[in-house]
């Protein structure tokens, strides 16, 4: 593979840590895109890979914040939520659930600037884990449901129990693109070759993370939800333009 391409795409996956380093989520909204028109191979495997190193990375660097117990429910909520996905898609387009789940994450962001706080309660957290399978499922971008859900915790606990939740999806996601082809290999070993430029940023990304305010924090995290959700009803809508 052309060198310069590697040189782009580690550039793309290190912006795309550094973002959710610091916010929490939003590697796949960064990068995706980016390494898409230089490799499309490369998503959503390779992807995928270098999310779950990142994710037991931050993981590791705030795990005195992290709680299993907390995110047990989102746990379980995930696995329905991707089966769900996969039976709907067999009846309906992506493309057409695509548009709905944008929708709702807007609705949901909007909801958020208002005094309407969503407490992380254990239903909550399952009911967004499920949301996140759906989402994930079918746009490749699982992250808004859960981020909306714990945007008003602690920056430090933010940021854990997010990367406690990616690092489970990716594996999740893993052995399912395994499973049908998507993870190979070749991915695997394009992944490593790109995993140094990414772990850096992460490493330079926790250095900086107590100069971001919390408020600055939640703000960012909304814009995330936000441009995930216009991707969303991007994709939904892209049949009907073309």
């Amino acid at each position: 593979m052309d060198t310069t391409t590697l040189i782009y795409c580690a550039l793309a996956l290190a912006a795309g840590c550094f973002v959710q380093s610091t916010v929490g989520f939003g590697m796949a909204i960064v990068s995706a895109p980016i390494i898409y028109f230089f490799e499309p191979k490369f998503v959503p495997g390779v992807i995928t890979l270098v999310g779950f190193f990142l994710a037991l990375i931050n993981m590791w660097q705030y795990r005195q914040m992290l709680s299993f117990k907390g995110l047990t429910a989102a746990f379980v909520g995930r696995v329905p939520g991707t089966i769900v996905a996969g039976v709907l898609l067999l009846y309906i387009t992506s493309e057409s659930l695509a548009l709905v789940l944008g929708i709702g994450v807007l609705l949901a962001v909007v909801i958020s600037l208002t005094k309407v706080r969503i407490r992380p309660t254990p239903k909550a957290l399952f009911w967004a884990g499920f949301a996140s399978g759906v989402m994930g499922t079918s746009t490749s971008i699982g992250g808004p449901p859960m981020a909306l859900v714990l945007q008003h915790a602690e920056a430090g606990k933010l940021r854990a129990n997010l990367a406690g939740y990616f690092a489970f999806s990716c594996l999740l996601s893993l052995v399912a693109l395994s499973v049908t082809g998507y993870f190979s290999w070749w991915h695997f070993k394009y992944g490593m070759m790109l995993l140094p430029a990414p772990l850096m940023t992460t490493w330079f990304a926790f250095r900086v993370q107590h100069l971001i305010k919390a408020e600055w924090l939640r703000y960012a995290l909304l814009i995330l939800c936000s441009v995930s959700g216009v991707l969303a009803m991007w994709q939904g809508l892209s049949p009907l333009m073309a």
